[in-house]
C-alpha cells in the first residue's frame, strides 16, 4: 500500500512541477499585459482590469513558488544523500527535475544516483554502468487549411477566370483545401545502463531543444 502511496504521489509531484512552469510562463505574461493595459489606457483603469492583473500575478508568484519549493526540497534530498554516502553530487543539475524522481551526478567521484525524493530510496551507480544515450519523440499529425490556387493539371496558373484561386462553383468565394503535416512531441531523454534492475531511465523533455542541451550535458558529464 505505501508503495503506491509513494508512486501516486511522486506522479502527482511530477504533474504538479510540469504544469507549473507554463502556468508561470502565461499568468506572468497575461499580468504583464493587464498592468501596461491598467498604467497606459485611460480608459481601462477600472477596478476590473486591477483585479485580473493581481489574480494573474498571484496565480504566477504560487506557480514558481511550488517549483522553487520542488526544487529546494530535491536539493535537500541530494545533500542528505552526499552527507551520508560520502559523494559530492550536484544539486543544481539533476536529470529530471522538478519531478522528485530524477537523476544526480558526482564528477568527482564518477558515480550519479537515481532518487525518489518521495519514498527516500536512492540507487548508486558508477558511471561505467552506463551505455549509451539519446533524446527520442512521438509523432502527431496537424491539419491545415489553406486557400486553392487556381492552377490546371500540370500545376500552371490559370488565367483566364482573373482568379488567383479555385472558387467555389457558382460563386466568387475562394476553395479551401486541407493537408496534414506530421510533427514531433512528447519529447524524452533515455538513458540505457547495464544495470539489471534499472536497464532504462526515461526522462519528459520540454521540447526538442531542452532534449539536445541535455544530451551536450550528459556527454560533458560522462567524457568529462
Amino acid at each position: 500500500m505505501s508503495t503506491a502511496r509513494n508512486l501516486s504521489k511522486t506522479i502527482g509531484i511530477a504533474l504538479l512541477g510540469a504544469f507549473a512552469i507554463p502556468i508561470a510562463g502565461f499568468s506572468a505574461l497575461f499580468a504583464l499585459m493587464m498592468l501596461l493595459i491598467f498604467v497606459f489606457l485611460d480608459g481601462y483603469r477600472t477596478f476590473g482590469v486591477f483585479v485580473t492583473f493581481a489574480i494573474a500575478a498571484g496565480i504566477c508568484y504560487f506557480a514558481i513558488k511550488t517549483l522553487v519549493g520542488i526544487a529546494g526540497k530535491n536539493a535537500a534530498f541530494v545533500r542528505h544523500i552526499n552527507a551520508t554516502e560520502s559523494l559530492a553530487l550536484d544539486p543544481d543539475n539533476m536529470l529530471g527535475a522538478p519531478s522528485p524522481a530524477f537523476l544526480a551526478f558526482d564528477q568527482s567521484h564518477r558515480k550519479f544516483a537515481f532518487c525518489d525524493r518521495v519514498s527516500g530510496e536512492y540507487r548508486i551507480l558508477d558511471f561505467s554502468h552506463v551505455l549509451r544515450w539519446y533524446y527520442d519523440w512521438g509523432t502527431g499529425t496537424r491539419m491545415d487549411v489553406h486557400i486553392m490556387p487556381n492552377v490546371n493539371a500540370a500545376g500552371m496558373p490559370v488565367t483566364n477566370t482573373g482568379l488567383p484561386y479555385m472558387n467555389v462553383p457558382g460563386t466568387p468565394m475562394p476553395q479551401a483545401g486541407t493537408s496534414h503535416t506530421e510533427y514531433k512531441k512528447n519529447f524524452k531523454l533515455v538513458l540505457e545502463t547495464a544495470d539489471v534492475k534499472n536497464p532504462i531511465f526515461t526522462f519528459p523533455m520540454q521540447g526538442e531543444a531542452a532534449a539536445q542541451r541535455w544530451c551536450a550535458r550528459l556527454n560533458a558529464i560522462f567524457n568529462g
